[in-house]
């Protein structure tokens, strides 16, 4: 068997194992659910509300994913002040990020919210602590200005 057939380690079965690269680029539709992407080009960052239920989500969702509601979300500005729940510092990064330097990843606890969200930890935070209080700020990205979302100090 050519040196680029192998066996797949969970079927056995033969796979062809390519080594080119493959650029993928998504196209996502976020027509119900563009409101949060205006808001956060103004700085502020958004969750969605199920009319019916109640049930609050982060990131905004279309759709309720508890009772099932199919209609209108309501969006609401959310509550930034937390506190950071877990972190981790990257230094292996996937392709897309290859251009980016080290950086720190967090999971910071909405308190008033009872929201958890996952984002970049800012630099200006050199020795993140679990517990420590937090708030999630949004700006301009230096590397390829797309806005975004990150935690940082109150």
């Amino acid at each position: 068997m050519p040196g680029y057939i192998v066996k797949d380690e969970k079927t056995k079965n033969p796979v062809l194992l390519d080594l080119r690269e493959l650029d993928i680029k998504y196209r996502i539709p976020v027509s119900r659910i563009e409101k949060f992407y205006q808001a956060l080009d103004q700085g502020i960052i958004m969750g969605t509300k199920c009319p019916v239920c109640g049930a609050r989500f982060f990131p905004p969702q279309a759709w309720c994913s508890d009772c099932g509601y199919s209609g209108e979300m309501e969006f609401y500005p959310l509550d930034t002040h937390g506190h950071l729940m877990t972190f981790t510092k990257i230094f292996a990064k996937p392709k897309s990020f290859s251009s980016f330097g080290d950086y720190t990843v967090g999971i910071a606890h909405l308190d008033k919210e009872d929201l958890n969200i996952l984002a970049w930890i800012d630099e200006s935070i050199q020795k993140p602590e679990v517990g420590m209080e937090t708030v999630i700020k949004v700006e301009k990205r230096k590397e390829d200005g797309a806005t975004v979302y990150f935690i940082a100090s109150p």
